[in-house]
């Protein structure tokens, strides 16, 4: 330890708070660009501060050849971005060429206005981190590098090094803090408006995870493996059983022989018939930058700004790309008429020359069996009764994935089961779809809300009967039905890892991790919802609570400019208190420093400043001269270079200082 803090002793404070402010500004960044411009970075931190150790006289003066060097490595380092990203803009280029130009211009560091600029780099770096995660965390590390670069700004105008690098962290500490009451005004009363203030650059969503609108062999076995958070459901009455929970979303119509589609028809839906009571509840979406929602089947109307399809797919008029919250209501309990004749032609469809012996299979049944429900069963009865499982690690299907998976693999995830089902379906003439979402969820006992998460995805299958309309049919179900009763976690144990490996053998570790990523998760739902999630619309309900009737963006711009003022006088009037209060004390113990040199008939004029004093009374009194000096200095360092520190100091020098009076000898022979 005492190796290090003699390390760092050797570079100067600013530069290595400038430096170290920067580099965590520029970390979070470092799981997000190529390993390259990370290492790059970080040799250019490492490479200034050997040259501030060095202290050479080209980091003072540049050469010509040094000058030259830094512009090199720059057309370089761009270069190098453009064939990184393919573009010098957007939001993840842009982001990658500041944080590599940031270290060059740590290797350029010499006039005052450099420092300046650099440390302003350093501000917008920690903005930076929020287009791409906004988390109690991120905050929190970007509130610790924001602290970091305002020591750096303090020192670097603490030009006689008055302050130590501890008060300064303090000081920086002190300047957040009374900063808070504007930033909850601010956050309050700024008017919010839907959707962002400017445009984002194509690339701002990029690697969002979520379901899409087509469905290949492998590709929802693959975002089973992620645990990320897909959305969250707060009831407004009781849980429905997992059975229960089908979340649809993407309805697939077409095939290939390989892929499955969606359809784009924008026709309306048949009114849905319902039975029972309806299950009131809020979904909190995470960002997908999609145009879908997911609702509990069956929807009875979709939220604002969003309609249904004719597949009874939630449909938004405009791409989720931040996180969205909205109220639905849904009945377990439905039928699901066909919109028209053409829709169940649709629901025919089989690609050319794909799965003979699927569709072999298929009409044998219907040659023996004439009801349709018995066709569904013959189909559910095979799942289940012949060797067929169910895993995550399905082996590759080269050929015919259909022909492949029925009769030789026989292993595959719901996609494989839900594709497999209906196109067995309509080979024997029953109209028949796919329809991928979510099912289940996990519940968390902390804020008694749903989880579901990337790895709920599913795919089930709808068929249609003359008398029922469409019928959900989930033919995973007929392989595995702890997956739809329980979840995936315990139809999968061994391949959803929900916690370290470290802690899967033993029960009450498991129970710990548990608790504590439920209340983690407890806390970042309420900062989604409360923080992320104030909207324009949440803002309109808080005021209105607090008083603040039918108030529109111009009676919140007048709030928010008056009590800022408010705020910032008593802010300024508070520091002027504090530093008068300061100087006051100060010039109190010194005129009881002057009352003493009185007493000894050396007295102050009024005209006279403490030095010039401090020199007339010691010319005077060649005994006292040490004392004299020690406590001007200290006074004069208390009162007008903001020393408050030693004003303890100043006091017990007064407090001691008892000059003996002369005599009248002693004062005729003094010098004058």
């Amino acid at each position: 330890m005492n190796i290090l803090k003699k390390y760092l002793l050797t570079f100067r404070p600013e530069i290595l708070w400038l430096t170290v402010g920067i580099s965590l500004a520029v970390l979070p960044h470092s799981q997000r660009i190529p390993a390259w411009m990370t290492i790059t970075f970080f040799s250019l931190a490492l490479w200034r501060l050997q040259m501030e150790k060095k202290m050479t006289d080209d980091l003072v003066k540049p050469s010509l050849l040094v000058r030259f060097s830094r512009q090199l490595l720059m057309l370089i380092i761009v270069i190098g971005v453009f064939a990184s990203y393919g573009t010098l803009v957007g939001r993840d280029a842009g982001v990658a060429l500041l944080i590599l130009l940031s270290g060059v211009k740590l290797l350029e560091l010499k006039e005052e206005r450099d420092y300046y600029v650099a440390g302003f780099i350093g501000m917008f770096l920690i903005l930076t981190n929020f287009f791409y995660s906004q988390t109690i965390l991120s905050a929190i590390h970007m509130l610790v590098t924001v602290t970091v670069i305002i020591v750096f700004l303090i020192g670097l105008n603490d030009r006689r090094d008055f302050v130590s690098s501890r008060k300064q962290l303090l000081l920086a500490a002190s300047m957040l803090l009374q900063s808070i009451p504007l930033l909850l005004i601010l956050f309050v009363l700024f008017p919010r408006v839907d959707g962002p203030l400017w445009g984002l650059p194509k690339d701002a969503h990029a690697g969002i995870s979520g379901l899409d609108d087509e469905m290949s062999p492998g590709q929802i076995s693959q975002l089973s493996l992620s645990d990320e958070v897909a959305f969250r459901v707060e009831f407004e009455n009781a849980i429905p059983e997992k059975s229960a929970l089908y979340w649809r979303g993407p309805v697939l119509w077409y095939s290939d022989g390989v892929k499955w589609v969606g359809d784009k028809n924008r026709t309306r839906p048949e009114p849905v018939i319902t039975q029972g009571s309806p299950v009131k509840y809020t979904v909190t979406m995470e960002a997908t930058d999609k145009n879908w929602l997911y609702g509990l089947e069956m929807t009875a109307s979709p939220p604002e700004q969003s309609f249904f399809s004719h597949d009874m797919q939630i449909i938004s008029r405009s791409p989720i790309n931040m996180r969205k919250r909205y109220e639905l209501s849904s009945f377990t309990q439905f039928k699901l008429p066909a919109n028209s004749t053409e829709e169940l032609e649709r629901a025919l469809q089989l690609p050319q020359g794909y799965h003979p012996k699927a569709l072999a299979l298929a009409q044998s049944w219907r040659k023996s069996q004439k009801n349709s429900r018995e066709i569904v069963n013959s189909a559910l009865q095979m799942f289940n009764t012949q060797e067929f499982y169910y895993t995550l690690t399905p082996p590759l299907l080269l050929d015919d994935n259909i022909d492949q998976f029925i009769f030789e693999t026989r292993e595959g995830f719901c996609e494989h089961y839900a594709a497999s089902f209906v196109i067995l379906m309509r080979a024997a003439g029953i109209p028949a779809r796919v329809v991928t979402g979510y099912q289940g969820g996990s519940i968390n006992p902390v804020g008694k809300y749903l989880i579901v998460r990337q790895h709920d995805a599913h795919a089930w299958a709808e068929v249609w009967f003359q008398d029922e309309g469409w019928i959900r049919v989930d033919p995973t179900a007929a392989v595995s039905p702890a997956r739809i009763k329980e979840g995936i976690r315990n139809a999968l144990p061994d391949s959803i890892i929900d916690i370290p490996l470290a802690l899967q053998n033993s029960e009450m570790a498991r129970n710990i991790w548990r608790k504590i990523s439920n209340n983690l998760d407890a806390i970042n739902n309420r900062w989604n919802q409360w923080v992320l999630g104030y909207n324009n619309k949440r803002q309109s309900r808080f005021l209105n609570h607090i008083g603040f009737k039918n108030i529109d963006w111009r009676g919140m711009t007048s709030g928010l400019f008056f009590l800022s003022v408010l705020i910032l006088t008593f802010v300024a009037l508070h520091l002027f208190k504090s530093r008068q209060s300061q100087t006051d004390e100060a010039r109190r113990l010194y005129n009881k420093f002057c009352l003493k040199l009185a007493r000894c008939n050396i007295k102050r004029e009024n005209s006279e400043g403490p030095i010039d004093f401090a020199k007339r009374a010691g010319d005077q009194r060649k005994d006292l001269v040490d004392d004299i000096n020690r406590i001007t200095a200290l006074y004069v360092a208390s009162r007008y270079q903001d020393r408050k520190e030693l004003l303890l100091s100043l006091r017990q020098q007064i407090k001691t200082f008892r000059p003996a009076r002369l005599t009248r000898v002693q004062t005729s022979n003094a010098p004058v």
